[in-house]
């Protein structure tokens, strides 16, 4: 999401249930909660029960956020070690391996992370897998430098597959909908517990109440942008890890011919 829909969304949702708030404060001639009961133990209890849903909340799409975002870091940095350790082995092994790898991580950057906005993954990322699993099955390890290269590139390749998943496995949303229903009714709740200060003839509740209504659409927006982490707009995680792996990978060997187009799709 965008930072000036975010912005659009807070400010309309102050501006309408200030409106709403003006438009009972003119009708009513006296509160629609008694003086004794106005901020008495519903208020409060609804208050209290609300911010702790949405911190817990909060907490837990952050959790997951941080998550996809060492996932896709732990990804970039196995593909850049299996790339320097390709250098152990014979040329023509070496640069058919490692172009293997740039064209994955060109996939991963241009078609798995548009797929994963959808909450998808993407099959071309699938095809680079199995190319450079074909090499390795080819490797013929005729020195102990090579047997060890094999064994260590075997090790990072099982970190890049456990950082690709858990990229992935926040490519879809982690709050529930019972748990979002459960936030928009507890919201509502509070600000409609608010508007029964209408009446009282304090004009200071006329900025208390659409503020209130603002702080609470900031915080549902920031659970939405920490539960949807790939979607474009501020606050979003952007390949840029697999970006600098793929510049530095072509620093070590700037000739090497590719199998792949910029995007990662097959030649």
């Amino acid at each position: 999401m965008s930072l000036a829909v975010a912005v659009v969304i807070v400010l309309g949702t102050a501006a309408l249930v200030g409106l709403v708030f003006l438009l009972l404060d003119r009708v009513l001639t006296k509160p629609l909660v008694p003086e004794a009961a106005r901020g008495g133990p519903t208020l409060i209890v609804a208050g209290t029960m609300f911010a702790v849903l949405l911190a817990f909340v909060t907490l837990a799409a952050f959790q997951a956020y941080n998550g996809a975002k060492a996932g896709a870091a732990s990804e970039a940095n196995a593909v850049l070690d299996m790339t320097r350790t390709a250098a152990l082995f014979p040329p023509r092994q070496r640069d058919q391996m490692r172009a293997d790898l740039v064209c994955y991580g060109r996939a991963v950057v241009d078609q798995e992370w548009p797929a994963m906005r959808a909450g998808h993954s993407s099959p071309l990322v699938d095809h680079w897998i199995g190319a450079y699993r074909g090499q390795l099955g080819r490797l013929a390890l005729t020195s102990p430098r090579e047997q060890l290269a094999f064994q260590d590139i075997l090790t990072v390749a099982n970190i890049r597959t456990a950082g690709r998943q858990q990229r992935l496995s926040e490519a879809t949303p982690s709050v529930p909908t019972p748990l979002w229903l459960a936030l928009l009714f507890g919201g509502f709740v509070v600000v409609a517990l608010q508007l029964t200060l209408a009446g009282s003839g304090v004009g200071m509740h006329a900025l208390l109440v659409p503020g209130l209504a603002a702080l609470i659409a900031s915080g549902l927006l920031v659970v939405y942008g920490f539960d949807h982490p790939y979607q474009a707009g501020i606050g979003s995680i952007q390949p840029g890890a697999m970006r600098r792996t793929l510049v530095i990978a072509r620093n070590l060997e700037p000739n090497l011919p590719l199998r792949c187009s910029a995007s990662g799709r097959p030649r």
